[in-house]
């Protein structure tokens, strides 16, 4: 039994010696992939390229100046004339700095435009005008006469198109506050709405009317020149307009009998005119005599009066419908802390600025309200255009521009917030790069340089004057870059050195591990040879037992 034990503590101890032995390879080849990866990394830090610093005289050139009592003048180019010229040997670009008045156009951020509004509603009567309905099936109409007297034309047009459009959203929102229509239920401006509706858009205001209101006053029913009626009953006139009065012997029997019993049913005593029950001859006879008088034997509504018939007049008869015309007018008050003006009259300095504005922006909607003619006046109808001072500027903004910014709705609790950028405009002396290009005559030295300049346009001739001078400018632009590439260096370097540190720190561990399996493997080693003695002991002793010794 003592020597099957020391056999088996022999296999464990073997066992656990090749454990050690695996283990180690492991490590081994784990620390040769660590290596690897560390003599990559030191190949991308070889591979990298130090910054080199820009120097100041790739930036240096030689420049030609002159001045001629206003501006200060450079050289840019210069080429010689192919052709000979008797009184020019070069053509040279040249620029200078000058203030030059320009119109800009700026978008202000978070503008908080505010704008008043005033609603309304106004009866027309169109006793003085009708409706017609347009053959494109969405829009009416309106001709009449305005409070003086003068003829006025509108368009109620389908509003569907404009239901994105700002000044008409706050409008409608407006005249729903105001309670003169309603919204949906959820207070919002829907397609249901804008089609119960149609309006028109005056230059200052929108103006809607309901298509109810609209249909009502359009001309379509009866013929008659003021529009859809209804009936008034209670004054004793009778609709007799199914029958020809102009020829009323030529009436039937039966419509001879028929206008009688209207008549009677109407109120009117027949029979005093006619005694007895009357025939058919005696109504004919009698309304050959009654409508001889008659104005207009078109309108078809008459009573008796006598023994006449009498017509009807409108204001008798009918009722006159009234569209209803809703409007809110919205009338821009500060832009900011900044009070707006709108500008009526122009001074002089307002028509220099906007005259400029105009040309140098000539798609701003500036140019909706002022006209620049070809001698250089504006015409301006005195409305649309406001000004205030922002940081001690005069600027200019427009109608159309300041709703097109206020695109939330005014009835918020917050209107002015989160609004769109304002367009604002202005016109101001701005120092502008001025480039010109000329025929010269320009001398030279014994050495070469230009001494001085005549330009084919001036008689002057300007002495030059010749200095050295650094492109600032690009100079800073290419040490900004330098900059930029050594903060990038130095960053992939840290990088580089960072992750070498991560690997050399599990190199460490893995090295200790193997370390920790190489003692193992002494004590396992040392371990075995023991056992192994007490194996061999054992065999001899057994040996011997056996054989009697």
């Amino acid at each position: 039994m003592g020597m099957a034990a020391s056999q088996a503590r022999y296999l464990g101890l073997t066992a656990r010696k090749t454990n050690c032995e695996w283990e180690g390879q492991q490590i081994n080849q784990a620390r040769t992939a660590l290596a690897n990866q560390s003599a990559n990394l030191f190949n991308q830090m070889l591979a990298l390229t130090v910054p080199d610093c820009p120097d100041k005289t790739d930036f240096t050139k030689v420049q030609y100046s002159y001045s001629d009592g206003n501006n200060e003048s450079v050289l840019e180019n210069w080429r010689q004339l192919s052709e000979s010229d008797n009184q020019y040997n070069y053509v040279v670009d040249h620029w200078y700095y000058a203030d030059i008045y320009t119109g800009s156009k700026k978008l202000m951020s978070d503008p908080q435009a505010t704008i008043k509004n005033d609603s309304n509603q106004v009866a027309i009567n169109t006793t003085a005008g009708g409706t017609v309905f347009n053959e494109d099936d969405l829009s009416y109409t309106y001709t009449g006469v305005d409070a003086e007297g003068n003829p006025i034309t509108h368009v109620y047009e389908d509003l569907t198109n404009y239901k994105f459009d700002p000044e008409l959203q706050n409008a409608i929102l407006d005249l729903a506050h105001e309670g003169y229509i309603q919204t949906n239920e959820f207070g919002e401006v829907d397609v249901q709405t804008l089609n119960s509706l149609r309006g028109y858009h005056d230059g200052t205001a929108w103006h809607f009317a309901t298509v109810e209101d609209l249909e009502n006053a359009s001309n379509k029913e009866l013929g008659l020149e003021n529009g859809s009626w209804t009936l008034n009953s209670a004054n004793g006139y009778v609709d007799l307009s199914g029958f020809d009065l102009t020829n009323p012997t030529g009436l039937s029997d039966q419509q001879a009998e028929a206008i009688g019993d209207l008549l009677q049913a109407s109120g009117a005593n027949i029979t005093a005119v006619v005694p007895g029950e009357p025939t058919a001859d005696e109504i004919r006879t009698w309304l050959t005599t009654a409508s001889a008088g008659l104005a207009d034997k078109r309108s078809g509504y008459y009573r008796i009066n006598g023994n006449t018939l009498e017509d009807a007049t409108m204001a008798q008869v009918y009722t006159t419908p009234q569209i209803n015309d809703m409007t809110t007018t919205f009338t821009p008050t500060f832009v900011g802390n900044a009070e707006l003006t709108e500008l009526g009259a122009l001074s002089e300095q307002d028509e220099a600025a906007l005259a400029q504005i105009i040309k140098d922006c000539p798609d701003s909607s500036i140019s909706k309200y002022i006209t620049l003619n070809d001698d250089g006046s504006i015409e301006y109808a005195g409305t649309g255009i406001y000004s205030f001072e922002w940081n001690g500027v005069q600027k200019f903004t427009t109608y159309d521009d300041l709703v097109d910014s206020m695109q939330t709705p005014l009835f918020d609790e917050k209107p002015i917030d989160a609004q769109q950028k304002l367009a604002t405009y202005e016109a101001s002396y701005i120092k502008t790069e001025v480039k010109e290009t000329n025929k010269a005559l320009i001398e030279t030295d014994g050495d070469g340089r230009f001494k001085t300049v005549k330009f084919d346009d001036d008689s002057i001739t300007y002495t030059l004057n010749c200095e050295q001078v650094c492109d600032e400018d690009a100079y800073n632009d290419a040490m900004n870059s330098y900059y930029h590439d050594v903060a990038e260096y130095e960053h992939r370097i840290a990088e580089i050195n960072a992750e070498t540190e991560i690997i050399q720190q599990q190199d460490r561990t893995l090295e200790l591990r193997l370390k920790q399996l190489d003692t193992e493997q002494n004590a396992l080693q040392t371990e075995m040879e023991a056992v192994k003695k007490v194996i061999s002991k054992n065999v001899e002793m057994t040996f011997k037992t056996f054989s009697g010794s």
